[in-house]
């Protein structure tokens, strides 16, 4: 699903969302995250020892929510997540690109290795309001 014009004007300017996530009692799990939007979908990287990451294992639903300063306006993504924990590198750079100006370091796959990162892909299946 695409989201629509104004959706995207917010999703491309902001660089936070809150991710929510479903915990094994079924509560939600909130946290801000940087993100990259990249072929309609959502790149975010986490590491293995986050509850994120445990969470979307066990139940891929999750929700986005990017707020514009001052609280409005905003735009709620609901969709499904994806784990890749190999193929990390480019979209992780991604994320690193839009969140700094410096160059991505030389020994990045090395360090995204160190830090047990990996890659959650998000596709919409649904943007409010």
């Amino acid at each position: 699903m695409k989201p629509n014009d104004e959706h995207e004007k917010i999703i491309r300017e902001e660089q936070i969302a809150v991710m929510s996530t479903v915990r094994k009692d079924g509560s939600a799990a909130l946290a801000p995250i940087n993100y990259a939007y990249d072929d309609g979908r959502f790149l975010v990287s986490t590491t293995k020892d986050r509850a994120r990451y445990h969470n979307i294992r066990r139940n891929p639903s999750v929700t986005l929510c990017i707020v514009q300063a001052g609280g409005r306006p905003y735009v709620t993504v609901f969709g499904r997540a994806e784990i890749e924990e190999t193929d990390i590198v480019d979209g992780t750079a991604k994320i690193f690109r839009r969140m700094s100006d410096r160059p991505v370091p030389d020994n990045f796959a090395d360090v995204l290795r160190q830090q047990k990162r990996v890659l959650i892909t998000v596709t919409p299946e649904r943007f409010v309001p």
